[in-house]
């Protein structure tokens, strides 16, 4: 494919953000709406506050009607699907059609379960076919280099919640070291300083969260 610009970097990057931001909020909403179904109906502020979005939505019931499915909201499940859509179609040529459709699959059974009467169940259909799309990155795209910055992003957006979702410090530890292995092999310029920085922060059995995420937010370089 030749040399890629920084313009692609970005938006195969941003194309393994948004779907991975997908995959996890989805996972955790479906968690949230467990406890909201069993024993907790407020639980969802809770989630609102760790993701860090307004609660605007006032009930679990509102939430559980529009944090997935409402297109005007910008931190919707739905708005991120689209986002990582358009990501892809501007790359098609990189990615192939195949590994886009996964996507337009995923929208669609989100579509889908906006109208189901099991819509809890019909929301794992969005998750399969997001896997589906990272298996068709692995085994599709054949440039390395493409392969290793839309991990990046996956990566990169995964610590990211990690850190926000209070994930065990193993989860968090595991998420950083595949996210610095696809950074060195991206080929994308990225400061070594905020790099060893975050090692030693990872190293102690306490660390500060927001300060890793603030520091990943500065660690590739344009």
């Amino acid at each position: 494919m030749g040399i890629i610009t920084i313009d692609k970097s970005d938006h195969l990057f941003w194309l393994g953000r948004y779907t991975e931001r997908v995959h996890t909020t989805l996972k955790y909403f479906l968690k949230t709406a467990d406890l909201m179904i069993d024993s907790d109906p407020d639980s969802y502020a809770v989630f609102c506050q760790k993701i860090g979005i307004a609660d605007v939505y006032g009930s679990s019931e509102n939430f559980k009607q529009h944090y997935p499915f409402d297109e005007n909201d910008s931190n919707s499940i739905i708005t991120s699907l689209h986002r990582a859509y358009d990501n892809a179609i501007v790359m098609r040529d990189y990615i192939g059609t195949e590994t886009m459709a996964y996507i337009q699959l995923a929208t669609d059974d989100i579509k889908n379960a906006e109208q189901s009467n099991s819509m809890i169940a019909a929301l794992i259909f969005v998750i399969d076919h997001i896997l589906a799309f990272w298996g068709c990155v692995n085994d599709m795209i054949d440039d390395e280099q493409i392969r290793n910055i839309i991990k990046l992003g996956q990566g990169m957006e995964r610590l990211d919640l990690y850190l926000s979702l209070d994930n065990s410090v193993d989860d968090i530890k595991r998420a950083y070291q595949r996210m610095k292995g696809f950074l060195k092999k991206s080929g994308l310029r990225y400061d070594e300083s905020i790099l060893y920085t975050i090692d030693n922060m990872l190293s102690e059995s306490e660390f500060d969260h927001d300060n890793v995420k603030k520091l990943l937010r500065n660690l590739i370089m344009q």
